[in-house]
């Protein structure tokens, strides 16, 4: 009885599927994809982070948010394959696909949560080369336009430089190469809690 519950609490193991990703070079490389996590996993995540209470305020100069390192924490075992290898994989593979390079390490997998009047304002990620791409999965199912949260692409580091806007569609992706050009930022939330993602990894 034991193992069938495991079992059940179990998503299966293609859960995370990248194949629908569009690839654009403007105003830096990126990709975005949609319906990525299948057999309901998406809303397995999206009923974790709600009940959690491992979120934690996190304040810089440029954005206030809670957020958590999947690997400073437990892991309830129906989403331990988010951090396993063959997830993993699965995001180095379209990695090597997608931005043309091969052979990454892991830096971290953190969870963000953004609640009414926060914003992340523009930057760009690029700490000398120590993070160089990135991976976003959205898990909003009740979002709606007016509720803002979008992500933000910019051609330079002026706010009024808008390339591109990305709606955090639930069960999405995006992810782009860091560099001192990947300028972006998310738009005020308006009665809504946005939640991600984000994995980051180092080209070796």
């Amino acid at each position: 009885m034991l193992l069938r519950n495991l079992l059940n609490n179990m998503p299966e193991q293609e859960v995370l599927n990248l194949s629908s990703a569009v690839v654009y070079n403007t105003p830096y490389p990126h990709f975005s994809c949609t319906s990525v996590l299948s057999n309901g996993f998406e809303h397995t995540i999206y009923d974790w982070f709600q009940k959690t209470q491992e979120w934690h305020l996190v304040e810089t100069d440029f954005y206030e948010q809670y957020e958590f390192s999947l690997f400073s924490i437990s892991l309830p075992n129906n989403v331990k394959c988010l951090v396993e290898p063959q997830f993993l994989d699965s995001i180095k593979a379209k990695f090597t696909e997608a931005f043309h390079v091969s052979g990454f390490e892991l830096v971290d997998v953190v969870a963000h949560k953004l609640v009414n009047s926060q914003h992340i304002g523009v930057h760009n990620d690029y700490i000398n080369g120590d993070e160089t791409h990135r991976l976003v999965l959205h898990f909003n199912p009740d979002w709606k336009d007016d509720n803002g949260g979008y992500l933000l692409l910019f051609n330079s580091s002026n706010s009024d430089d808008i390339s591109k806007v990305v709606s955090p569609l639930n069960n999405s992706a995006f992810s782009f190469e860091i560099s001192k050009q990947s300028h972006h930022a998310v738009s005020k939330i308006y009665n809504f809690i946005r939640y991600t993602i984000v994995y980051t990894f180092k080209n070796l």
